[in-house]
């Protein structure tokens, strides 16, 4: 088990680039290889990150670059965050402390970091697919390199990436496949092809036992045995052999050769197999095991909680301070929140069901799985097929909840508008994650108020706090005939309490097209006009009131929780420009190209120019038209205008003209 205190690592510190691992024996490989894994470990205990995957990667990245000459070889890393040990050996080490730190090193690969890294990768299940289409450029321009996707089996559960090597089989390119198989992806992978992959790794126990069946029988020849035992001998060779598949039967299958299964913590054995392929013109893949977590006891025995690992909470017991605050109860988040509704409304609501795709642990649905194994169903890094599946229970008659990151809902919007929103399906989105997060540009989830408040059907909220979004989800479940979005930011509930008190508060109906005036207007007589109308949306309610705390005019604006941005509160929003108001700041944590204030503008450009002569200024804050990079949450949303302080000064600028 690794600590940290600062270790010897006078092989890593001899690295400047991969040119340097070719020099390096195999015994000098494996001490670099322990010296990596303790500056993981060092360093994420100060910046967090993703740790355990990272641990299982080490041989198998350490052997890509001996064998392989990036950048003209081309590694295409599936997901990304496995790559901090590519990092480090491609010139980046002196950079790690940085890591996911705003304007450090991002978390993920990226080519606008390093020429290293030959495409950018966030979502999983694509490297396959980018490795066919720049093996077909290569040889279209006659170019001379070899092109290597690094998956890992719970990427490989993926439809795209199986729809990849579909193609790839087809089309024979010299495409190579590393194929990192720990049985995780951030849980516990699940699904027929898993199971697949746990037959093909019981060939290393078949192996062994064929060893010793025919030491056995090489034995006993010298002995004198009835037919009987004999024929029980050869009843259990065949019974070994038939118990276990051919290695990789099914990647042949499909055209692709297949070689291991490989250790993947043996760099020597690694190293070879990569060579053996490295020159081959046909399609490969190569099966390494490795487990995740490696070398790092902790992680080992939790890949689940040493996934991703917050600054910090490495071995707790090196520091006082540190040992005191990890015992104390931490104030609930929204995912939290939503979980426990779930579990409550599911008391009073036999069909009701959730769904995740491979997102149980990060959404908080565990709890709800292990509440009601019977209705929770984890698919694997299968968006789409979530969607649709729900979409076929809603049909059927259940009352299907998906859990879903707003950035990995992306990948099913086809789903989400062909086999739910057209049959008007009552099927209830979870949206964990709206918003910022720390990630950078592949993780953001700011896009989907302006996608999904396009398709017909949907309605889209998000609520103020802890208890709103407990009535959002009970709204959701008992009164609405069709698709409903909740989207919540990751971060803690406003509201929430350490002791979790709001969890057991009582269901409250609402009505979504309804919105809630929190602070009326503070009128000035001497003022040229009303104070603005400040429409808030889900996370940004309490961040603007707030801002309202240090905004020092004397006229105040009205402050709304408009909680739906789908429908709109068109009887409220009439109101307001019947009574005088001409100007309404719209606020949002999500991009400002069709989101909420898009929306607002839009009606009032139609019917609000119906009730009133003059057209109501509308002044969107949002995210500007751009992709936002990594840091921490607060940092990006002072940079996108959407901090507390921020928000006030633009508020102030607007009252100031109607001074």
């Amino acid at each position: 088990m690794h600590t940290l205190t600062k270790q010897p690592t006078s092989f890593l510190d001899a690295i400047t680039g991969p040119a340097e691992l070719k020099q390096l024996s195999v015994e000098d490989l494996q001490k670099l290889a322990g010296e990596i894994r303790h500056e993981i470990v060092s360093s994420l205990s100060r910046t967090g990150g993703h740790l355990a995957s990272n641990l299982g990667i080490v041989e198998i990245t350490l052997a890509l670059h001996r064998v392989f000459n990036t950048p003209q070889d081309q590694i295409l890393w599936d997901v990304g965050h496995q790559a901090y040990v590519h990092k480090m050996l491609t010139g980046r080490r002196n950079r790690f402390d940085t890591l996911r730190q705003f304007k450090g090193l991002s978390g993920f690969v990226t080519p606008v970091e390093s020429e290293h890294d030959a495409f950018v990768a966030g979502h999983s299940s694509t490297s396959v697919s980018l490795a066919v289409g720049m093996a077909i450029a290569r040889d279209h321009l006659q170019q001379d390199h070899k092109v290597i996707a690094v998956i890992g089996d719970g990427g490989l559960t993926g439809g795209m990436a199986l729809e990849a090597i579909n193609h790839l089989g087809h089309i024979q390119k010299n495409v190579l496949i590393v194929l990192n198989d720990n049985e995780m992806s951030i849980s516990e992978n699940t699904g027929g092809l898993a199971l697949y992959m746990k037959r093909i790794k019981e060939t290393f126990f078949y192996r062994d036992i064929k060893e010793k069946l025919d030491s056995i029988e090489g034995s006993l020849d010298k002995v004198q045995l009835t037919a009987g035992i004999w024929d029980m001998i050869l009843e259990v060779k065949k019974q070994a052999k038939e118990r276990f598949d051919t290695p990789g039967i099914v990647f042949e299958k499909l055209g692709i050769n297949y070689s291991g299964p490989v250790d993947g913590h043996d760099v020597d054995a690694v190293v070879q197999a990569f060579e053996a392929v490295k020159d081959k013109s046909a399609p490969q893949i190569v099966h390494l095991i490795t487990c995740k977590g490696k070398g790092y006891q902790p992680a080992e025995d939790d890949s689940i909680k040493y996934h991703g690992v917050p600054a910090f909470s490495l071995e707790p017991q090196l520091s006082e301070k540190v040992e005191a605050s990890a015992t104390k109860t931490k104030p609930k988040t929204y995912s939290d929140i939503f979980t426990q509704a779930l579990i409550d409304l599911a008391k009073e609501e036999p069909n009701l069901v959730a769904i995740t795709p491979a997102t149980a642990e990060g959404s908080g649905l565990v709890k709800f799985g292990k509440a009601y194994p019977d209705r929770f169903f984890d698919v694997a890094i299968c968006e789409q097929h979530a969607v649709t599946m729900a979409a076929g229970m809603a049909k059927s008659g259940l009352k299907p909840v998906v859990s879903i990151y707003s950035t990995f809902l992306q990948r099913a919007m086809d789903q989400v508008i062909h086999d739910v929103a057209i049959l008007n399906l009552p099927v209830v989105f979870g949206v964990d994650r709206g918003g910022l997060v720390e990630d950078g540009e592949t993780h953001q989830g700011v896009f989907d108020i302006a996608y999904l408040r396009s398709v017909p059907n949907f309605t889209v909220l998000a609520p103020k706090d802890a208890q709103e979004l407990r009535d959002m989800v009970y709204t959701a479940v008992k009164e609405c005939k069709g698709p409903v979005a909740i989207r919540f930011p990751r971060d803690k509930a406003v509201g929430a309490t350490t002791d979790g008190a709001e969890q057991t508060a009582d269901f409250n109906l609402i009505d979504p097209a309804s919105w809630e005036v929190l602070q009326p207007a503070q009128l000035d007589g001497n003022a040229k006009s009303k104070p603005p109308v400040i429409l808030a949306y889900g996370a940004m309610v309490d961040v603007t009131r707030q801002a309202l705390e240090l905004v020092k005019s004397e006229q105040r604006p009205v402050l709304v929780n408009a909680r739906s941005a789908k429908p709109l509160d068109t009887n409220l929003l009439s109101g307001f420009i019947r009574d005088g108001y001409d100007t309404f700041i719209t606020v949002e944590e999500g991009c400002l190209a069709g989101g909420f204030g898009a929306a607002v503008l839009e009606w009032m450009s139609t019917s609000g120019q119906e009730i009133a002569d003059g057209l109501p200024r509308v002044l969107p804050i949002a995210i500007p038209d751009q992709f936002v990079e990594h840091g921490a949450r607060a940092i990006l949303l002072d940079l996108n205008g959407l901090s507390k302080e921020k928000i006030a000064q633009r508020i102030e600028k607007v009252l100031a003209k109607h001074s």
